[in-house]
């Protein structure tokens, strides 16, 4: 299904949360509202999930073609999971994944046996077969998710909407599920939104990242566009690491990633500026240096491979020569 919206402004009391949000989400992509706190990403999010709604008059969400905007949550089909899994802890996995189907009017009520069906079904895909007898607080934390997002997808679901799903979980977890759900997605094929702030999560995970800052949108498109080819100043900083460099002489502001500067003997004619390794950090494939440029207080951080450093023979203290790839986009 996809999801366009327009013009789309909430206000809460005198504070904007979002100004005019214009967006459209093609079927089956799997796209990341991405930016700091107080973005207006969760607010997008339960909007479009019939959770809140935008100011009177002021916006409209299309799930499909058809105008939801004044509809409830309910009339939605929208799968929610929330960061802290919001299960049933009296419950068995078995009935957390079925309440949804058993909870419907006994008019569009499945039976018994295909509510059964239904939740087994969805626990071989989540991987969690032969665990339905279990209750929450007898799972682990990447468990518990798996269970709530197969808890959302029992409905049938016309978009699945995550709220910094992986948000409660420790970083070998999240990586683990972050590359289970990529899997998922794509068996399942269910459009999906999540919002997160975690800038990696959002560039591994997603078709499509939406940058967001202040309730607006700064930058929508790929992984590789939105980091590698950033719209405003805000991306560029806001994804990844990037040094702000000024040029003697000059008023311009530029913007250079680590890996984009190469580091060269201090004689190479190449070499562009000069600096000081002031640190060097080595751990791993790569290494991170600390320069500080000649004559200023200025430093920049540097990525090379540990195979040039070691080939260099470079070491804390040592002058090198710098090219740097300095863009002014943004």
């Amino acid at each position: 299904m996809s999801i366009v919206v327009q013009n789309l402004r909430r206000t809460f009391g005198t504070f904007q949360a979002l100004r005019g949000i214009n967006l459209e989400i093609a079927d089956h992509q799997l796209v990341a509202l991405l930016g700091p706190s107080g973005s207006g990403k969760t607010t997008l999010l339960r909007i479009i999930g019939g959770l809140d709604f935008p100011d009177p008059g002021q916006g409209k969400i299309l799930i499909n073609g058809e105008d939801v905007t004044e509809e409830p949550a309910a009339d939605r089909k929208a799968g929610f999971v929330f960061q802290h899994y919001a299960l049933f802890n009296h419950l068995s996995v078995f009935d957390n994944v079925a309440f949804g189907l058993e909870v419907r009017r006994r008019a569009v009520r499945p039976g018994k046996a295909e509510i059964r069906d239904r939740v087994l079904e969805l626990l071989r895909l989540v991987q969690l077969e032969g665990l339905e007898a279990r209750l929450p607080s007898e799972l682990s934390g990447g468990q518990r998710q798996r269970v709530a997002l197969a808890r959302a997808l029992a409905i049938e679901p016309k978009v699945l909407l995550l709220d910094e799903p992986f948000g409660a979980l420790d970083a070998k977890v999240r990586k683990d599920l972050r590359r289970w759900l990529r899997s998922f997605h794509r068996e399942i094929g269910v459009t999906t939104v999540f919002v997160t702030h975690d800038q990696q999560e959002a560039l591994e995970l997603a078709d499509v990242v939406v940058v967001m800052n202040q309730g607006q949108v700064e930058q929508t498109g790929s992984p590789q566009q939105v980091y590698d080819q950033p719209a405003t100043p805000f991306v560029y900083e806001f994804l990844g690491d990037v040094n702000k460099v000024r040029k003697p002489g000059r008023p311009d502001l530029f913007y250079v990633r680590p890996h984009e500067i190469r580091i060269l003997f201090a004689g190479d004619a190449e070499a562009e500026f000069h600096a000081k390794i002031e640190h060097l950090f080595a751990a791993g494939p790569s290494a991170r240096l600390t320069l500080r440029f000649q004559d200023s207080r200025d430093t920049l951080d540097a990525d090379i491979t540990r195979q040039q450093l070691e080939e260099m023979g470079l070491s804390e203290g040592d002058e090198v020569g710098l090219k740097l790839a300095l863009s002014t986009h943004g």
